[in-house]
């Protein structure tokens, strides 16, 4: 049997275990989330601003950056799920040392707890990184390209759903148990669900493909990479077009700050707004899922694009409280379009040998981006306000508009060339 056929044989099987995955992955998310419960329980043992803001940016670099690590020796694998069901064990092991770290907590130095809480965390942060190529190769393979993104809109879906859910629980233990054990049950929890989450994903069924002889042995294949670099414009347009997408992300981060401190919003209010940017995140993940994989991802990330434009536009001008309600619904259904689509295009570029490649390359130079973006955006906010910051990431949604429309999809290319 071709791999095609077995593909296809598995698709609903590969849909609903991979969908739970993703699923109890975010529920695990939600109870230990590095937005909020981890910079919560660190802030009770030290008074740095710097040391809790910097979680967010531990996990992008850990999670993104070691991919290029890992690609020689996925792209030489007949199959990814075994690489991607041992090295996610590293993303994942952490949480039971965070609830250990948590029960013994006050009878420690609080540097101590600190340093030890950064080390599980960057421990969870490489994982994340050592597994992602392994990972989305194995999406890119056992899902058909036609339904590829409705997938991930899906899994998105119920990630969110579920890291919602995960994230209220949590906020009542922590309000109404005694810490340290408050801590302790979010990061258990966390630990039960990803275990759910790790035996839905070694339940995958992956077919074996032939490897091509010859290929690069090098544990970090340069030239192969310099080659794929260097005779693929139309990635490169496309891999231009993520990173600007970062900065018209990035106004998300600035929204419930803005509308608080410089417009008088109640946190209340504040709520319930990013209970709407939680359900158009939601929604658009799954319409841009649908639409992504009938007429292309190409034009769902235009859309996306343009959703997030008029919302940085609308955010710099607005002094309604009540235009927020708009800003917030275009911020959530551009986003989630923007990030579900983006990776579902990913993996439609180069030979199916080569996606682990193409993969590790852009996620790799997107880091930066994601790293660098919400800097700067903090340093226009500070030197010259938030119009000129909501601005800039307005423009950079045009921008990331203006390159799509010099980016071929890759899927219809092939179609046209078959």
């Amino acid at each position: 049997m071709s791999v095609q056929a077995e593909v296809e044989k598995h698709y609903r099987h590969n849909f609903v275990v991979n969908l739970a995955d993703g699923s109890f992955f975010g529920l695990a998310m939600g109870f230990a989330s590095a937005v909020t419960i981890l910079p919560l329980f660190i802030a009770n043992f030290t008074d740095s601003t710097i040391l809790i803001s910097m979680i967010g940016s531990i996990h992008m670099i850990g999670s993104q950056l070691p991919q290029i690590l890992t690609v020689g020796r996925v792209a030489n694998l007949e199959r990814y799920k075994s690489m991607a069901g041992r090295m996610t064990a590293h993303e994942r092991l952490p949480f039971g040392g965070l609830v250990l770290l948590a029960l013994v907590s006050p009878a420690m130095d609080a540097g101590l707890v600190v340093l030890l809480c950064y080390g599980l965390f960057i421990w969870h942060s490489l994982g994340t990184g050592f597994t992602s190529a392994a990972y989305q190769s194995m999406i890119g393979k056992i899902f058909p390209e036609q339904r590829r993104a409705m997938f991930m809109g899906t899994q998105m879906a119920g990630y969110s759903l579920l890291s919602g859910l995960g994230a209220v629980i949590a906020g009542v233990w922590l309000e109404n148990l005694p810490s340290p054990y408050n801590y302790a049950l979010c990061f258990f929890a966390a630990t039960l669900a990803l275990g759910v989450s790790w035996f839905y994903l070694t339940r995958a069924r992956e077919p074996r493909h032939s490897v091509a002889e010859g290929g690069s042995t090098d544990r970090i294949p340069w030239a192969h990479l310099r080659q794929i670099w260097q005779g693929d414009a139309n990635y490169r347009r496309f891999v231009l077009m993520r990173i600007l997408a970062q900065f018209a992300l990035v106004a998300l981060s600035f929204l419930a700050i803005h509308v608080t401190r410089n417009l008088g919003m109640g946190e209340q209010s504040v709520g319930l707004l990013t209970g709407l940017l939680f359900f158009m995140q939601i929604a658009g993940a799954l319409v841009g899922g649908w639409v992504g994989d009938r007429a292309g991802n190409r034009i769902v990330l235009m859309t996306g694009s343009a959703l997030m434009a008029a919302a940085g536009v609308m955010a710099g001008l607005a002094t309604s409280h009540a235009l927020f309600v708009l800003i917030y619904a275009l911020g959530g259904a551009g986003s989630a379009m923007l990030l579900i689509n983006i990776s579902a295009m990913t993996l439609e570029f180069g030979a199916p040998a080569d996606r682990p490649y193409y993969i590790s390359i852009a996620n790799t130079l997107t880091a930066f981006a994601a790293l660098v973006a919400p800097i700067f955006a903090g340093v226009i906010v500070e030197q010259i306000g938030y119009t000129s910051m909501f601005m800039m990431t307005a423009l950079a949604g045009l921008a990331t508009l203006g390159v799509l429309l010099l980016v071929n999809d890759p899927r219809r290319t092939r179609t046209t060339q078959a």
